[in-house]
């Protein structure tokens, strides 16, 4: 059951360029999981492209509902210890704060990180499946 990465939240926007694979992905890997590391993620993105609290609201619950739809499980990941691994994360493998926070948080449940992002293969045990790879 791999986890998503903040990218593939913002591919399941029918105007983003990815969208087809993102939903082809969501058919087609059973137990996908969306943790709450990266939905932290996908709230700051937004606020930092100059999102007000209220379009934030209605982007935060058009994802829930999409991943409603899609029989997408949210889970909790945060945690102190989870914290401090994102640390170890950051500055053995050179990750951004949000990889590595995202990254821990599949460390912590499959291993598996759905992302086209090539700094998740820098970490050892981290398993990475292309969203772009899809078919």
């Amino acid at each position: 059951m791999p986890v998503a990465d903040t990218e593939l939240l913002f591919a399941l926007n029918p105007r983003d360029y990815r969208h087809k694979q993102a939903m082809r992905l969501l058919k087609e890997l059973s137990g996908l999981m969306v943790p709450d590391t990266a939905v932290l993620e996908f709230q700051a993105v937004l606020r930092a492209r100059g999102r007000n609290p209220s379009q934030v609201k209605m982007a935060l619950l058009a994802l829930h509902e999409a991943l409603t739809r899609s029989g997408v499980k949210e889970v909790k990941t945060l945690s102190l210890s989870l914290l401090a691994l994102q640390s170890e994360l950051e500055d053995r493998y050179g990750l951004s704060y949000f990889d590595s926070l995202i990254a821990a948080s599949a460390l912590a449940l499959d291993r598996q990180v759905v992302s086209d992002d090539e700094a998740f293969d820098r970490v050892p045990n981290l398993k990475r499946i292309p969203l772009s790879s899809t078919k």
